[in-house]
This record gives structure tokens, C-alpha cells and sequence, in this order.
């Protein structure tokens, strides 16, 4: 006989499979698990509103045998997320946390701190902490949780402080470093030394702390490191970030 396992989880993504069923990615205290919702398009019993984001639901499934897809047997809704129907800002923040999730997070491992560190960013977006702070904050976290944690309150090689003036973030170390320990021909990127100090700060404090505090261009060249810094772990782009930015009515061109 099979195991039944039950976990607390949020649904990273689901599609429709064949006529009636639906495929589901979750994130749970046991990692990422992707199954099969059987019948889930008519059940109103097994299934019936936890097969979408920003719900926490619990999920009751059985490993498959030569199979990495489960069988998804019933969810039970524990919280719906409101805010993420009624603010389209919060929605696409939300949606970002989502899919950097599911590019990050390739099975399995590092699954109880991860699903802690989604239930922790979803919930204060939802209680109206400003994303793009918690977002920054959010994706250092995950870098750091992914075994990718950047080096960025003093330079990697020599550990000078990053006090003031410029920085330069190595795109290919992952790191910051001080202009005497840029190698020869090394891409780098100038950083502001404020920047580096802040994305510091919210990389070592918990996501609860990432209040907005900082000035508007320190966050937007923040979110400039964060991005080449998620490049380096991940291919392709990422599809909600564009969404983000449509969103933003302070960003010329944007709509609403």
C-alpha cells in the first residue's frame, strides 16, 4: 500500500489536463510536489476552491510508484489570501513570489524553510507591507535558502566594509567587491555603496523588517542587483516581473 501524506502547502501553478483533471504544483513543507487532481474540474467535495493561488490549503496525496507525479487524493482550505483579489499591485507581487518559487525550487530539498519563507512574504503582502522592499528582501532569502547567498555588506575577496561611494557587484562571483579586487576583465556592475548596505539588511533581517524606509532610487537599483543576482540561478525571464511593472502607475508607460 501506498503512504498517504498530508501537508500545509500553497499552490504555485495549475493546469488543465485532458477533459476534467488538473495538473498542481505545490509548495509544502516537504518540498515542491507536483500531482494529478483527478475529476478535480467537477469536484466540489475533494477539491473544491484550494486549486488556486493565494489559498493555504492542505493537501492529502499518495507517491506513485516510477512516478515523480503524485496522486493528489484532497485539499482542505485552512486561509484565503483577500487582499490578492482586490489590489492588482499586491496581485502581481504576490504572482512574482509565486513563480520565482517554482524556477528556484527544483524538487524536494530545502522544503520546510522554503514553504516558511512563501507563507511569510504572501502573508505580509497581504497585511499591506509595501512590496518592494519585502520583494528584495524575498528574493535574497531564497537565493540564500537555494545556496546561492550573495556576499553583499563588504567585498568577497577582501572583505573591506562597503562604507561609501561605489561598490561593484561581480556578476559572474555573485558578490560585491571593492574596486581593487575587480580581476582583469571581469564584467562587473557599479553599485552604490547605500545599496549594497540595504540589500545587506534585508537579506540578513527577517521579512517582517523589510519596511520601506529607503529612497526610491536606492530601491530601484536594489531590485537592478537582485535581478542579475537571480540571472545567475535561474534561465530564462521571469514572466511576472514585466507584470509588475505594467502594474506600477508611478512607471511612465505603465497601465492599470
Amino acid at each position: 500500500m501506498h503512504q498517504e501524506i498530508a501537508t500545509s502547502a500553497f499552490v504555485l501553478h495549475a493546469r488543465p489536463y485532458g477533459e476534467s483533471d488538473r495538473i498542481v504544483t505545490f509548495i509544502t513543507e516537504q518540498g515542491k510536489v507536483t500531482g494529478i487532481a483527478k475529476g478535480a474540474k467537477n469536484s466540489r467535495r475533494r477539491f473544491a476552491g484550494t486549486l488556486e493561488p493565494f489559498v493555504h490549503v492542505r493537501v492529502v496525496f499518495r507517491q506513485r510508484s516510477a512516478s515523480d507525479l503524485v496522486f493528489l487524493l484532497r485539499c482542505e482550505l485552512l486561509a484565503a489570501l483577500r487582499t490578492f483579489t482586490r489590489d492588482l499591485d499586491r496581485f502581481a507581487a504576490g504572482s512574482y513570489v509565486l513563480e520565482l518559487v517554482d524556477r528556484m525550487v527544483l524538487g524536494r530539498e530545502a522544503g520546510r524553510e522554503v514553504y516558511r519563507l512563501v507563507e511569510d512574504a504572501l502573508t505580509l503582502l497581504d497585511a499591506g507591507t509595501p512590496p518592494d522592499p519585502l520583494l528584495r528582501a524575498f528574493e535574497l532569502h531564497l537565493l540564500a535558502s537555494s545556496g546561492y547567498a550573495p556576499a553583499l555588506d563588504r567585498c568577497r575577496t577582501c572583505g573591506r566594509e562597503a562604507s561609501a561611494g561605489l561598490v561593484y557587484l561581480a556578476l559572474e562571483r555573485g558578490g560585491i567587491v571593492c574596486r581593487a579586487c575587480i580581476r582583469p576583465g571581469e564584467p562587473v556592475r557599479p553599485v552604490a555603496a547605500a545599496t549594497a548596505r540595504e540589500l545587506a539588511r534585508l537579506a540578513d533581517g527577517p521579512l517582517a523588517t523589510a519596511t520601506a524606509g529607503a529612497p526610491a532610487a536606492t530601491l530601484v537599483e536594489a531590485a537592478a542587483v537582485a535581478e542579475h543576482l537571480l540571472g545567475a540561478a535561474t534561465s530564462g525571464p521571469i514572466r511576472t516581473r514585466e507584470f509588475i511593472a505594467r502594474t506600477r502607475v508611478d512607471i511612465l508607460g505603465g497601465v492599470r
